[in-house]
């Protein structure tokens, strides 16, 4: 395989069933070929910024543009940190975290949802994630499920503060790392009422 990241794909397969034309199956194609009139921009609805996919010369190319006009929406849950998988199934997968109650199960329409088969995480109220905008500190709370979770080690009875980079095993094989966005120093109230 040698040290191309990317020798794997094999794209030569899908080129030969384009009659040797070259398709790169991870973009869509755009109309217009691009033959001297410039770029072409296909906008995306992707809310305060603007990502838009550009034909040059033939090569497409994904461009995002931050509209300055749009100003912080209070109304949405914007990240305040992350669940990385570092152990069982699932592994190198990150869940977003939102402010207030994240409610952690293996169902799919659970609030953090970790559906990678691993049976001991109960379906909905596993484990709680909470972070307190007012306070700008992470806790973690037991749920309504009957398997024990550990935070660094320590079972989790009651509400506990969550230090970043701190290790929650859920189960006895999936283990999550917790990595904070917003703390003291930072949180999105600070742009709050901000022009840009």
């Amino acid at each position: 395989m040698g040290n191309d990241k990317t020798s794997w794909l094999n794209l030569d397969d899908d080129d030969a069933d384009l009659g040797g034309e070259t398709h790169n199956p991870f973009t869509e194609t755009l109309p217009g070929d691009g033959g001297g009139q410039g770029p072409t921009y296909v906008p995306h609805d992707s809310g305060a910024s603007d990502m838009r996919t550009v034909l040059e010369d033939g090569v497409e190319k994904t461009q995002i543009y931050l509209d300055e006009t749009a100003g912080f929406d209070e109304d949405t849950d914007p990240v305040v940190g992350w669940l990385v998988v570092v152990s069982g199934p699932g592994l190198g997968n990150s869940i977003t975290l939102g402010a207030g109650m994240n409610t952690l199960g293996r169902d799919p329409d659970t609030a953090v949802s970790l559906p990678f088969g691993d049976n001991q995480i109960s379906a909905n109220d596993h484990l709680r994630v909470i972070y307190d905008d007012e306070a700008r500190a992470f806790f973690v709370a037991p749920g309504s499920g009957r398997n024990v979770s550990r935070i660094n080690g320590q079972i989790i009875a009651t509400t506990m503060s969550l230090p970043n980079h701190a290790i929650l095993s859920v189960s006895k094989k999936t283990h999550l790392k917790f990595v904070a966005f917003c703390d003291e120093s930072f949180d999105w109230s600070d742009l709050a009422g901000k022009d840009s």
